[in-house]
């Protein structure tokens, strides 16, 4: 006989499906934000609530389930899936455009239990009833208990501040679940199965709690307060609708975010785990040019707050994150399209220069590589964006500050992430998780392979449309290891590898000559920083000092006047007691030396010059009591005058040998303080070594590491502390041996950074009077036009033919050459230099307008896109509009002598920057490299060579770039392209 038996489902299955698929804590609270995404969340919050029996809490403004709902599809799992049929209630995404669902399988809100064991679930539909249902997670732990002996308390309420009425209603028809209810025949097989799991812990430990106590303790216990939800946005009345999820006896995870925890080792782990998993869940790497094809920005934000005494803490937030802003300004970024095919397509800079631009870097899959391209096995074409920096200081192209903000960015969000549909997904780009063997490939030859996951500030994006064979594990630990994910890893390496081999690493044919470049620029910083750190040190010395003696100097002057008012010499007596007065105010005076002054004084010179004022005052005086001793002593004619010379040589020789005590003991407790410092250095340095290096013994003791990798970092290491060494001290023994010599470093260094200042200065001015020069040369050639319409109308009227045409001529004429005289006005180099901002549209309107008459006579026309017309820039008109106006005339000279019958200059944009081109004859390749130089020219007979120069030293002073396009991609026309970098520029209206 064949009987049908149906399945039975066992209340562990809940807890298989839950809390043991979930990796970890915060895998869970993305899990959960996943869940509020695919409900049309504009914002999802976890709050974490300090107290005695902290508090858990995710809040979201999603559409929310009403009682039905919740009954049908919460209570129901797997609902979730890719067969459900998708809502076509349009009022259901609030507005947002429609989203691709993160949740497939329908259990993900079941990750909840993995937050802590006791959620409380309220949920709001716009125009419904609020609906709260209570869950203890831990009594589907019970593997004793079906999952039709388990009821879920649910309930529904009009007004939210009802929920404190009916929470004990929830609790006690909770505890039911462990104690049995008024169903006679369930509270024995309940009372059955607690029996028999109580018996089974207490089996194993005799000290345990029983799983039925414990249970029914932490329901009855339990402790949901109204401030837990004055968070949610639906109670706080900013928004109709949401779900809000709150959990007691909260996982240790989420315990350890909180500041009243002690503070201990595995602590500072586990926030920093909680924190790299949650800090970049939505995409912070999009880029603004809608050049990617799954990346996208949703318009979704996150937030984790801790509370303590009712004040928050933001501790992750989408504002608190990084951003493709930060990781553009990198000097090494790979970016690109990985096609279907398996060929990379895109851009790569290196050493903070572009190699390629666009899609000019090309990268083949592997040679022994089929790509997978079956409609289960395909990969599907992804977005690849990594930037990265050296991470020694003196191999990066990298100003000080910039480097410093790299290493920061590093310390807190390094790592190689994968994003699907903007979403995070898990594990990439965590420490723990190598996927794409980056560190293991270092362990190799970490030279030659170059990347460093800790380093990194990469992703790859995907999205279930294009990609929909790489899809995630259950437990969304990864990506199922199916063939499209086996290729998926095989491709990125490829593309890791090649672009290290090419570009960054040792291999690279450019790394060596570059970094040679590097280091001596490197250098010349460092000495160019510290002649500012010595400039500044100076003039802030000077300053004080200043300070003091201009406060000091009148009463000394006040002094010496009375003094030489009351002078009277009549004998030897007075005449050897006004000598040491003269001595002494002599020598007073000398204190009140200053060093040399530093250039510029700027504010410090009214008060410098009052000084000086003050000191000759004291001076001439001290003359005038001179000149009336000198005359007493002929008056007088002393009978013994050695005696007196002698006394006076006492007086300076102990004069001279005070102030040789107080030298002597001001370097004495220099020296003293500084052997000291030495000291305190040089056993620094000593332990540093020893401190790096045991921890990484004991770490190839435990296996955690491979001795050769061991072996290549500590030599690393080492060849790092040896070149810190001689940067130390090096240039400390040098300083001493100069000081050995009696060099006065101090007079040189700061007489050099005067001079430094004056060449600066007069740099500046010869490039003012240039910029002057070139654009007097270019007024003066249309000035000769406006000159023969004035004579030309003269000529009539001397002829006596007067006519009304005539007048006409010269009136035009005087008319052009007063606006001429107007365009110099922007750029007159007297007065203050003003910054405004400078719209696209405005230069080229002021183009037009200066150029009209030659535009017109030599029929060229000038177009500018509307994407540059909307462009804006906060500088000095003049230093953009003169580079405007060199570019131009030089597009106008070439068209002009050309043959092309259709003239054309425009003015764009291609890739974020600015583009001045023709359709002229365009600029020679052998020529390029010498554009920008001083005195180059291919005119024939006019050109002087210096107005392409003078655009880069312009531009080059704001921190702007120029260039002369040599790609496709970035030319507006097909004659000559400038294109121009500006620092700050805003793009769109």
């Amino acid at each position: 006989m064949i009987n049908s038996v149906a399945f039975r489902t066992q209340a562990r299955t809940v807890d298989h499906l839950g809390r043991e698929q979930i990796a970890d804590c915060p895998t869970a609270v993305s899990e959960l934000w996943k869940n509020a995404y695919d409900a049309y969340s504009r914002s999802v919050e976890l709050h974490i609530f300090d107290g005695e029996e902290p508090v858990a809490a995710i809040f979201d403004d999603g559409h929310g389930m009403s009682y039905v709902e919740f009954l049908d599809r919460w209570l129901v799992v797997g609902t979730e899936s890719k067969f459900e049929a998708k809502s076509s209630n349009i009022d259901d995404r609030n507005g947002l455009p429609e989203r691709t669902k993160q949740g497939q399988k329908g259990i993900g809100r079941l990750s909840s239990a993995n937050l802590g064991p006791l959620l409380l679930i309220l949920s709001k539909r716009r125009d419904q009833d609020f609906v709260a249902a209570l869950i203890d997670w831990r009594i589907f732990e019970n593997p004793y208990l079906t999952l039709n002996d388990i009821e879920i308390p649910v309930t529904s309420f009009p007004k939210q501040e009802e929920i404190i009425s009916v929470l004990p209603a929830l609790f006690d028809r909770l505890v039911e679940n462990v104690w049995g209810g008024e169903d006679a025949a369930r509270a024995k097989r309940l009372k059955a199965a607690w029996d028999a799991y109580d018996r089974l812990i207490l089996e194993d430990d005799q000290d345990a709690i029983e799983p039925s106590k414990k249970i029914a303790n932490t329901i009855i216990n339990a402790r949901f307060e109204l401030h837990h939800f004055e968070q949610w946005q639906v109670w706080s009345g900013q928004s109709e609708h949401g779900t809000a999820m709150l959990v007691s006896d909260i996982n240790f995870d989420l315990r350890a975010q909180l500041p009243s925890i002690e503070m201990d080792g595995a602590i500072k782990e586990i926030r920093e785990k909680f924190f790299t998993t949650l800090s970049s869940f939505v995409d912070p790497l999009v880029s603004m040019l809608d050049v990617e094809i799954n990346a996208e920005k949703p318009d979704f934000s996150y937030v984790v707050k801790i509370w303590e005494n009712d004040r928050p803490e933001i501790i992750v937030g989408e504002d608190r994150g990084f951003n493709r802003a930060q990781t553009d300004m990198m000097e090494h970024i790979i970016e690109g399209v990985l096609e279907d095919d398996g060929t990379f397509r895109g851009q790569i800079k290196a050493f903070g220069k572009w190699r390629h631009i666009g899609n000019d870097y090309v990268i083949s899959p592997p040679k022994d590589f089929n790509v997978p391209k079956g409609p289960s096995t395909r990969v599907g074409p992804i977005d690849i964006y990594i930037a990265t920096y050296e991470r020694d200081r003196v191999n990066s192209s990298h100003t000080d500050d910039e480097f410093a903000e790299c290493e920061r960015l590093a310390d807190r969000y390094g790592g190689f992430m994968l994003f699907r549909n903007g979403l995070r997904v898990l594990p990439y780009g965590r420490v723990d998780n190598d996927f794409f063997e980056i560190e293991q490939r270092r362990s190799v030859n970490a030279g030659r392979e170059y990347w460093n996951a800790r380093r990194m500030f990469g992703r790859i994006a995907i999205s279930r449309e294009n990609n929909p064979n790489l899809r995630d594990k259950a437990g969304r630990e990864g990506l199922i290891d199916n063939r499209a994910a086996k290729a998926l890893k095989t491709l990125v390496v490829n593309i890791l590898r090649r672009s290290a081999y090419d570009y960054f690493g040792s291999n690279s044919e450019i790394r060596v000559p570059e970094l040679e470049q590097i280091n001596l620029k490197n250098r010349k910083d460092k000495a160019e920083a510290e002649r500012k750190k010595l400039a500044t040190r100076h003039r802030k010395q000077f300053r004080k000092l200043l300070g003091v003696r201009l406060k000091d100097v009148p009463l000394i002057e006040e002094r010496i006047e009375r003094q030489l008012s009351d002078l009277t010499i009549s004998n030897v007596e007075e005449l050897l007691s006004a000598q040491q007065k003269l001595e002494g105010l002599r020598e007073e005076l000398n204190g009140f030396r200053l060093p040399g002054a530093p250039s510029p004084l700027g504010s410090l010179e009214d008060d410098y010059r009052l000084f000086r004022s003050r000191v000759q005052r004291c001076q001439s005086l001290l003359v005038n009591m001179n000149e009336k001793i000198s005359q007493a002593i002929q008056d007088i004619k002393p009978p013994k005058p050695e005696e007196i010379l002698n006394q006076q040589m006492q007086r300076n020789a102990g004069l001279i040998q005070a102030e040789l005590r107080k030298w002597k003991k001001q370097i004495a407790d220099l020296q003293t303080g500084e052997q000291s410092r030495i000291e305190g250095i040089f056993s620094e340095r000593n332990k540093l070594f020893h401190s790096m290096a045991m921890p990484l013994v004991e770490r190839v003791r435990v296996g955690e590491i491979e001795l050769q990798h061991a072996t290549e970092l500590m030599e690393k290491w080492r060849s790092e502390i040896a070149e810190e060494n001689a940067d130390i001290f090096e240039g400390y023994l040098n300083a001493l041996e100069v000081l050995r010599d009696n060099i006065d470093l101090e007079l040189i260094a700061t007489q050099g950074t005067s001079d430094n200042y004056e060449l600066r200065e007069e740099l500046s001015r010869i490039n003012q009077l240039a910029q002057l020069g070139i654009t007097v040369e270019i007024l003066g050639h249309e000035l000769k036009s406006y000159d023969q319409m004035i004579r030309s109308g003269l000529n009539i009227l001397e002829n006596r033919n007067i006519e009304p045409r005539a007048t006409q001529n010269i009136r035009t004429g005087l008319e052009g050459l007063a606006k001429h005289l107007d365009f110099l006005s922007p750029l007159k180099l007297s007065g203050q230099r003003t910054q405004r901002y400078i719209s696209g549209r405005e230069i080229k309107d002021y183009l037009r307008e200066f150029f009209a008459k030659t535009l017109d006579r030599e029929n060229i026309s000038l177009e500018a896109s509307d994407e540059f017309e909307s462009f804006k820039v906060f500088e000095q008109p003049a230093r953009i509009l003169p580079v405007f106006i060199n570019l131009v005339n030089n597009s106008i000279y070439w068209l002009a002598t050309g043959k092309s019958e259709s003239r054309r200059i425009a003015l764009g944009v291609r890739e974020g920057l600015i583009v001045v081109s023709d359709n002229g004859p365009g600029v020679d390749d052998v020529d390029i490299q010498q554009l920008f130089r001083l005195f180059f020219t291919r005119r024939i007979g006019g050109g002087n060579g210096i107005g392409l120069y003078l655009c880069r030293m312009n531009l080059a002073a704001g921190g702007h770039h120029i260039r002369y396009a040599e790609t496709k991609e970035q030319k507006v026309l097909e004659g000559a392209n400038f294109v121009i970098e500006f620092r700050g520029a805003e793009y769109g209206n």
